[in-house]
């Protein structure tokens, strides 16, 4: 039998206890991850090593845990955007401010001008993201108010980042609520969440209604508390749990970190007995509006599920441990460690984009 050793070890709290939706797998996940694991693979972003170790995380399992009950060209655009975003990640966690806004603007390029010819080989980020946009315009219709949500969050997300690298290099804690202000954006929870209403032809004044926009900050919210619950271990043999909402807890509250774990679930608690009593009160607005607002809020409380289901099944922060940790939730400390990107990796892509027109500063 297994004994609990405090020095090295935590319990992390069931988070999802109650949240109403179940496990769920698409059916298109296999053929999906081929498609786009190979995409990523042409593109290069790490060496031998550190790309096995980035597909030992299987972030196409992600997407089709979280966007599950969508079709099969949608899964795939969905693999191709959580395999985007951790590569972005990993790239700019070996950033400093400077570099991290360099990469912004080869992103935000590929966003608003996505028809324009593709990128150089060393803009790895700029031309993920070109190929990525071109596949996800094609599930909805030209000029749906998505599609501005979706670029205007991830504009936001890529400065967020930025900012993070700055609060990185200068090992800079937040408090509880400035830091979620920042880890809202840096989530890249309202872009992905965006990307949920393409194809459904949700009009405007639906989406911004108060209760649908509570329902999506919330669902936010909730990614932000799941995914640092889980990311903190790795996070802390990085050397940066200083943006992680736990570090965040014990720097403003003075607790040690099972007591952080705690203040966490009370924190979650409300924010998931606000979501579903929303759920309840959304008002009505015929019945097509009202059969894709339900598609919509399922996708919310899917992308919570999954999140939670993906960080225990894949291996980006227990290794082959995850779904031991899931039953037992006891979390053993790892020893220091890096990421996939290394360094100079980083500094020869950058050195050698530097000259290129997409490179200008935002």
């Amino acid at each position: 039998m297994d004994t609990f050793n405090p020095d090295t070890q935590y319990k992390i709290p069931d988070l999802l206890r109650d949240w109403p939706w179940p496990s769920l797998l698409s059916p298109h996940y296999q053929d999906a991850k081929a498609e786009s694991t190979a995409w990523v693979e042409s593109f290069h972003p790490f060496d031998a090593d550190g790309q096995r170790s980035f597909n030992a995380c299987d972030l196409n399992l992600l997407a089709s845990l979280t966007y599950s009950g969508r079709d099969k060209d949608f899964i795939r655009v969905g693999c191709d955007l959580m395999n985007f975003y951790f590569v972005y990640d990993e790239y700019t966690d070996v950033a400093d401010r400077e570099e991290a806004t360099q990469l912004a603007a080869m992103v935000i390029e590929a966003l608003k001008y996505p028809a324009t010819q593709p990128r150089t080989n060393s803009d790895i980020v700029g031309e993920m993201m070109r190929q990525f946009w071109h596949r996800a315009l094609a599930l909805t219709n030209a000029g749906s108010p998505c599609i501005k949500r979706f670029v205007e969050a991830s504009e936001e997300y890529l400065h967020a980042v930025t900012q993070e690298a700055e609060d990185r290099i200068n090992k800079r804690y937040r408090k509880v609520e400035d830091y979620l202000k920042l880890r809202r954006h840096t989530c890249g929870g309202k872009p992905t969440l965006a990307l949920t209403e393409f194809g459904l032809n949700i009009p405007e004044e639906v989406i911004a209604h108060p209760i649908i926009s509570e329902l999506t900050q919330d669902a936010v919210e909730m990614i932000v508390l799941v995914n640092d619950m889980h990311s903190y271990v790795r996070e802390r043999a990085c050397g940066a749990e200083n943006h992680n909402v736990i570090g965040a807890i014990m720097y403003e509250h003075n607790l040690v970190l099972q007591e952080a774990l705690g203040w966490l679930e009370a924190y979650a608690k409300n924010v998931i007995a606000r979501f579903l009593a929303n759920v309840e009160r959304v008002p009505s607005w015929g019945t097509e509006i009202d059969d894709s607002v339900k598609v919509y809020i399922n996708g919310l409380g899917q992308w919570v599920r999954g999140n939670d289901d993906w960080s225990c099944e894949a291996k980006r922060y227990y290794g082959g441990d995850g779904m031991k940790v899931k039953e037992s939730r006891t979390v053993t400390l790892l020893p220091p460690k890096k990421g996939f990107l290394k360094e100079e990796q980083l500094r020869e892509a950058l050195r050698r984009c530097s000259s290129t027109a997409m490179c200008h500063g935002l």
